[in-house]
Formats: C-alpha cells, structure tokens, sequence
C-alpha cells in the first residue's frame, strides 16, 4: 500500500498555510495557554486536510480479484459452438468467488453474450452474433477491454480457429498488452475433409463485339481429383469441360467469344464428386460488351408496345419485348439494356425491389427509362409515391386547379394477429400514401378491424395529411378476424359523407364467419357506393373477397407480395376519385422540343386521349394538351434520362399517330435521346475482394481533364450506396477501396466528371459469392500463436488455466479527497468551539468563599428590594467571567481582587449571571 497526490504542486499552499498559523498564534491575545496552543493545532490540522484533498490525495492497495472476457469466435468457419461453451463452463466453474467474467460473440462485429459478473451461470449458452459471415478477432478484442471493471486484474481469453478475415488481432492484442491487459488465446478446431471450391473468376470489364477473350479462375481443392467446370453468360451456358485438380491452388484461362453486346455476368461453376460444400463451388466476373445498345420493352398485356416495336423494328435498333410480370429481377440484368420502356405495366406487376433497382439504374448507371399511357400506367398504374416515380420527369398525381369530383373513401383494414410484422407495416404504408394523395374536398375514414372495429381516423376532410398519417401509423396487429362489422359501420359512416364519388377498400389476409353480405353489398349499390377487395396472401377467403368486389362493382387484387399493397391502394385511390383518363380528343401542342422539332414542322396529328398528371418543375415539357397537361415530358435524372408518354403506344389513344409519316423518326429519335450520352473507352476498370473489403482500381488510357474529377459509386446486394473517392496511387492509376461485407453482388461504376457533365463512365461489377468462412483453412494455428505472443500471453491447454494467479501485480488507486473534506468539516466546529466557548466552571468553584451561618439563615429568608442611594457611587462593572460578588456590609469591605484580563461574553457566563440576578 502507498499513497500518491494527483497534484503535487498544490501542496506547497502548505508553506504560507504554516506561516499563517504561526503569525496567529504569536500575535493572539485573548486565547491562552492550553486553548491557544489546541486551537492552532486544529487550525494547521484543517489547513492540512483541505490541501490534501485539493491537492487530489490517493493510496494504493494490491488488487486480488481477476476479471476476464471472454472472446468467442462464432463465425460460419466454426462447426460447432459446443466446444466453446464446454471450454466456457469449465473455466468459469474454475473461477474463485471473487472473479469476474464476461462472454462476447464475434463475427464481423462483436456483439455482448453476458455483460460482466461475478456470478457463476450454470446454462451458459451462445445466441450468435448479427452477421458470421466474416471474422474479425481485433473487433472482439477492441470491445473486450471496455467490459472489464475497475477492481480487477484484466485478462482477455480468445477463443477461436484463428481464420481471420477481416482486421488485424495481433495488432489489437498488443495494444491491449501495452495497456495493462493479458490476452491468452484457446484454440477452437476445425475439421476440413475432402474439399474442391471456387475462389475466384475475373474477365476483362470492356469487350467489343466478336472478340475472343480470356476468363480467368482459380480452384482450390484438398484432395487430387477430376472435376466438370462450367461456364455461364448470363445465366446461359456458354462452356462446359472437365479438369484434373492438384492438391491447393489450380488456375485456369478458358478461352471465350463476346457475341451480345451489353453489360454481362459470367458464371464459373465447379462440380466433384470430393466436395463436401456446395455453397463455395461459385464465383463471378463481369464484362460490358461494346455495340449496339439494346431496348428492354415491357408490355402491361400483348401488344400494349405494339406501335412502339414497329417504329424500333423499321429503324432497325435492337429490342426485347417481354412481359411487365418477367422483368429483370438484379441490377446486372436491368444494366444489360442501354434503356427500358414500361408500356402500360402495372406497379403491382413490378415488385418494389424491381422498382429501386429500376430507379438505381437510371440514377447512378445511365439506363433510360420510358413510360407510356393506359389504363394501367402512371397513376392508375399505382405508381405514387414509388421508386419508378422518382426516376420519371412527372407526378403521378393532378395538380391542377381544375375543378375534380370530390371522393368519400373509407379503407378497411384487417389488424388482426395474422397481420403482424412486415404486412402491417406495408398496409399502414398503404394508407399513408392514400391519405397524401387526397385533397382538402376529399374525405378519408381509416377503420381497422380485428374481432371487433374501431375508428382510427373518423371520416373526416383531409385537410391535415400528416396528423392523419401519424394516426395511421399508430396501428398495432392483435386480435381474430371479423370482416361483417367491419364493413357495416363503413358503409354507415360513408352513407352520410357529402361527395361526388364513394369508396371503399378492404383489405385482409384472413378468412370471416359469413354474414349478410348480399344485403351490404345490396345498401352499397343502392346509396352509389363501390367497394374494392386486397387478399393478401394464401389464407385470405379469395371467394368472398372476389364475390364481394363484383358485387359492389370494385376491382378484386389477390397478391402473396404483400410489398404490392401500397401500390394497389394507391391505384384504388387514384382510379377511385379523379378522373385520370382525360378522353377529349386534342391537337398537341410544342413546347421546348429541341432536335424534336423538325419533326413537328409540318403539324401533328390528334391525339384522342391520355393520362393526366402534372410535369416536374425541372422536367421540360415538349407536348402538352391546350390545357398544359403533359403528353411528351422528358428531362436528366442523375447520370440517366427519362421520358414520359402519357398516350398509349398501342395505337389506340394515338391511332393517327401511328398512321403518321414521323412515327416511326419521331421514337427513334426519342429513344436515341434517351441512351447513354457518354464514353467509357478511356477507363480501365478492375475490381477484386480482400476480406470484408472490395477494391477499386482505374487504369486512365488518358490524362483526367483539365478540372475533371473520378469517383465511383457502389451498389450491393442490398441496394444500399456507397460514394468512393478514388485517389491517385501512380501516374494515370487511381484506387480506393469500399465495404463489401454481404455475399451477393456489388455493381461499380467509376465517373470522370468535370462540372455537371460526365465525360467518361464504365460499369462493372464484383461479387463476393459466398461467406469467406467457407475458404479452406490457412494458418490459423499460426495467428493464435502471434495474438498470444503479442498480447503478452500463452495458449491455454485446459480451461482451468484461465483464472491461473499469473497476472502481473496490478494496484488501485483509491481517491482520498472526499474523506479528507468530510474530516475538514467535522474538524471545524471544534476549531469553533475552541475558540469562541470557555469553559470556566473551575474557576468559579475556586474564587467563590464559603457562606457563614448567619448569611445561610438570611439568605433563606425572601428578600426586599432595596433602593440605592442617590448619592451611592455607580456600580462597579462586573465581567461576566468573575464569580458574583458577596454581599457586605457597608463596614465591611470585599478584599481586592487581582486584575482579571477581560474576555468576551460567552453563553455560559450568560446563563450563570442571570441565574445570579434571579
């Protein structure tokens, strides 16, 4: 034990402290003596105490307990955590009563087991770590010091097979080492059998039509063996072969044809009979192929791009017409086709996945995009609110002052229990949109029913949008399923609303009791109410739910994607209460038409009808209806170019168009406007992956621009962005590196940008196709062994070795400042009393002269008050230290005193003089 102070330089106030004192007690007068020399004790003893504790005054003391963290590798890469939680077990069982402990998990973040304790749990268990795909040991180490508790010895214990993947733990370990913290690692072990995987596949990322290239791969395999390799284009197989595989790495260059121009995924793909894992026999490389671009056209129903294919047919310009409900589900097939057209489709056809993939495309990667009018497309299509609507230069919604029907809608909701997680949340979203589409005249009610309904917004003027959604969103799933009563107070509430047009909307994933629906349905069409149905999933009664649809002269939806349900409401809603289709035939006219306008010279045919909607601000509008609603808009939308067609391509809205002389110029042209304006022959683009991290290198064929700058932006598999800066690392070679720590693919697209123009792009991609974790094992052994070295600790061979006494001796300091102020204030009354009570009792007892018997006998008889003299001389001043005087004679006089030094008045002196005077 020793003592310490945090502040050495504040003890010398000691120096003018103890000359104060001493200046004190040589110039004191009234304090004497005993009391004098107490008091000035007191005072450097006060003095003393307060500099300590200012001064920050602390001792130390042998700390005896240990306090150990646990460190468990529970990546993928692991077979089983059984060992780990035996190994756990026994060590704490080891433990003394004293100790403590805490268990973390890590994978590629760490993540808390048991915070720390010193109580011994007999049911230790590991729930797994959020994402075991990677290992990264230094992260686990990083957390683990933070766990440890002041009192205690600290020690780390690592527990795993020693594949990292992802940071560096013997970096880490001997951080912790220098800080005071042991690190002990225990080997967790992995058994590999007969294995053959693909580790990686690399293509050149720009081909040219025609040309013959190499597709890199590496195989890995632990036995000698014979394998079919296979190779795919796009999901099409382009190669297949059978190869002799060494025991480790074997490389091969399989030579292949570019034929499809576009942005293509090659596929590498090994089987063997000596392999035990098939989710690493995959890997991927990514090329564009140089030619002419392709259009993706997708049709609502056959023939709803009719016009459209006929003019691109006689133009020449390649195209795939295919079905709205077949879109390209990745963003490398959507990154095939230079520009995709929507005619006619549906956004409860187009998953909300497809869609941010749609909109990611045109943004971050050139695709045009292009949507064209029907009943089915911009608003009455659904498309409020959604990914596509972003990416297109109009609102799906009218926003004109024009005069439109008032609507009374009322959805329906089923909150049941069998609603709860994602559909509530969806249907909730579904509302919100709904209730944002609506106007000041409309009405909207939201009712959700489970066994019983209630109100969760009364209809009501939509005059508040938010307030009305923040209610919405206050939904909670729980309870059966009652559709009846729920559609009868509905049908109540919606009789007495004062609108144009009434609506209803149900929608429910269950199955009700039958009621009297004939006569609901029956009241609906008598007070012109209508009503439409959503069944969302398999288990929804679909007879009912279409039964009542037709019956109450709505639209019936069945969808098992309850992703589709914002969508269909947003279409019910639309269709429900404006009038979209604006069918008053017009003669079109320009607007800001650009290199459109020759083709416009001569006069334009009628158009018959079209979508109404309402253009973007930054849109520019080159067709317009004599009201100034948008028939041709277009306009820039990050890298890409969107246009909007709001009559039909199918040659009904616009059949003098399609018999027009300038059809078939007049879609070239727009679609040429809408490809890709920039060049990608100057950028070299190579991607890779190292651990949890994908690089980025760019070779310049020439020097960046004058100001230009280069960037690249990743998409992953989640669709989530990443904006990478790329930093020159030589001359003409720039690089970076991003986060792919997500098997799945990673799209890149590197950017040489000066001012708002894009010069150069090049796209490709790179793809982690399976978890690390299913790599074979490399030197594991190797890099516990440096953890331990470099955290100053050992590998354990038993579980009882971990609460060994082998620590390094380890002190606490322990802060004496606030005793010392608590022994400061209880110093000072002392120090008080000292110096304003005196105590005199004994004084009295000795000056005060014992009573005669004469004066006992008169001093017991009652006494006369005697009036004094007028000439009798003024009393003396008695101090109220002295003893009371005697009564005399006026013979007698008392015999003189020694001269008494004055004192001050104190409270007992008082209390004596007024007893005296009684």
């Amino acid at each position: 034990m020793g003592f310490s102070v945090l502040h050495p330089w504040v003890l010398l106030v000691l120096l003018p402290a103890a000359y104060a004192v001493y200046r004190w007690t040589r110039d004191e007068r009234r304090l004497h003596g005993a009391r004098k020399r107490a008091v000035a004790v007191l005072r450097s003893l006060l003095f003393l105490l307060l500099t300590l504790a200012v001064a920050g005054t602390a001792f130390s003391a042998p700390v005896t307990r240990q306090g150990v963290v646990f460190v468990i590798d529970e990546s993928k890469s692991i077979d089983s955590p059984k060992e780990a939680v035996s190994f756990l077990r026994n060590a704490v069982e080891s433990k003394k009563p004293d100790d403590g402990y805490a268990v973390l998990g890590v994978g590629e973040r760490p993540a808390v087991e048991y915070p720390f304790t010193e109580q011994v749990r007999s049911n230790l268990e590991l729930s797994g770590v959020p994402n075991p795909n990677y290992t990264n040991l230094a992260s686990g180490l990083r957390l683990a010091e933070g766990l440890i508790q002041p009192g205690y010895r600290p020690r780390v214990v690592l527990l795993s097979d020693g594949e990292q993947n992802a940071g560096d733990a013997a970096a880490e370990a001997a951080f912790l080492n220098r800080r005071g913290v042991r690190v002990d690692v225990a080997p967790l072990k992995r058994e590999v059998g007969r294995e053959v995987l693909v580790r990686s596949a690399s293509t050149p990322s720009m081909l040219y039509q025609g040309e013959t290239f190499s597709l890199k791969t590496t195989l890995e395999s632990t036995v000698e063996t014979t394998a079919e390799l296979r190779v795919y284009e796009d999901n099409r197989p382009i190669s297949t072969q059978t190869v002799s595989l060494q025991k480790g790495e074997n490389q091969f260059s399989l030579p292949l044809q570019s034929e499809q121009p576009g942005f293509h995924r090659y596929k590498v793909e090994v089987q063997s009979p000596d392999d035990t894992i098939s989710a690493n026999n995959t890997a991927y490389g990514f090329g564009e192929v140089a030619g002419r671009p392709s259009v993706l056209i997708l049709e609502g129903k056959p023939g709803d791009a009719k016009w459209l294919s006929s003019a691109l047919q006689a133009s020449g310009l390649p195209y795939v017409v295919r079905p709205g409900t077949s879109a390209p589900d990745t963003l490398e097939d959507i990154r095939r086709y230079a520009a995709v057209v929507l005619a006619n489709v549906s956004g409860t056809d187009l998953p909300e996945r497809v869609q941010q993939q749609l909109e990611i495309a045109v943004r971050d990667f050139g695709v045009g995009l292009m949507m064209t009018g029907g009943d089915d497309s911009f608003g009455l299509g659904g498309y409020f609110g959604s990914p596509v609507e972003k990416a297109l230069p109009v609102y799906m919604d009218i926003r004109s002052q024009k005069e439109i029907p008032s609507l009374g809608l009322v959805l329906v909701i089923d909150h049941s229990g069998s609603m709860s997680g994602q559909k509530m949340e969806l249907a909730k979203e579904a509302a919100r949109r709904a209730a944002q589409m609506l106007t000041p005249q409309d009405t909207l009610g939201v009712l959700a029913f489970d066994s019983a309904p209630f109100w969760v917004v009364q209809p009501t003027h939509v005059d508040d949008v938010k307030g009305i959604q923040d209610k919405v969103s206050m939904i909670q799933a729980s309870g059966g399923t009652e559709i009846y009563p729920a559609l009868a107070s509905a049908l109540d509430a919606l009789r007495n609303v004062q609108a144009k047009r009434k609506h209803i909307i149900l929608l429910t994933d269950g199955q009700s009791p039958n009621g009297g629906y004939d006569a609901l349905t029956g009241l609906m069409n008598d007070n012109h109410i209508t009503m439409s149905t959503v069944a969302v999933g398999q288990d929804a009664d679909q007879n009912l739910l279409k039964s009542l649809a037709e019956k109450a002269k709505g639209r019936f939806y069945s969808t098992t994607d309850s992703q589709n349900v914002p969508m269909i409401f947003s279409k019910e809603t639309a269709m429900a209460g404006k009038t979209y289709i604006q069918d008053q035939p017009f003669t079109p006219a320009v607007g800001d038409a650009g290199e459109l306008a020759p083709l416009f010279a001569q006069g334009l045919p009628s158009i018959n009808a079209h979508v109404a909607t309402t253009a973007k601000e930054t849109a520019n509008t080159v067709l317009a209806n004599p009201a100034g609603e948008p028939l041709l808009v277009r306009w820039q939308y990050g890298l890409g170019r969107a246009v909007a067609w709001t009559s039909d391509a199918r040659g009904v809205w616009a059949n003098q168009w399609a018999d027009w002389d300038g059809s078939s110029a007049f879609w070239n042209q727009l679609l040429t406007w809408l490809l890709p304006q920039y060049q990608a022959g100057d950028l070299d683009v190579h991607t890779g992956i190292s651990g949890a991290s994908g690089q980025i290198e760019v070779q310049m064929k020439q020097p960046l621009a004058s100001g230009a700058s280069l960037a690249a932006k990743v998409i992953g598999p989640d669709l989530t962005e990443q904006d990478v800066p790329l930093t020159l690392q030589a001359p003409g070679k720039y690089g970076s590196s991003f986060s792919a720590a997500s098997p799945g693919t990673y799209m890149v697209t590197v950017n040489e940008q000066g001012g708002s123009q894009v010069l150069h792009s090049q796209t490709t991609g790179v793809s982690v196709p399976y978890s690390p974790e299913y790599s074979l094992p490399k030197n594991g052994t190797d890099t516990l062994q440096r953890i331990a070295v470099a955290g100053g600790g050992e590998v354990l061979d038993a579980p009882e070795d971990v609460f060994r006494d082998n620590l390094p001796p380890n002190w606490q300091r322990r802060d004496l400042s606030l005793t010392l102020m608590w022994l400061a204030a209880l110093l000072w009354p002392f120090d008080i009393a000292l110096r304003r009570v005196s105590l005199n009792l004994r004084l009295r007892r000795r000056n005060v002269q014992p009573a005669t018997a004469s004066e006992k006998k008169t001093s017991s008889l009652p006494r006369k008050p005697v009036r004094a003299e007028t000439t009798a001389p003024p009393p003396k001043t008695v101090s109220h230290s002295a003893p009371a005087p005697t009564p005399t004679s006026a013979v007698e006089k008392p015999a003189a005193e020694p001269a008494q030094p004055a004192s001050n008045p104190d409270t007992i002196s008082k209390l004596l003089e007024k007893k005296r005077k009684k």
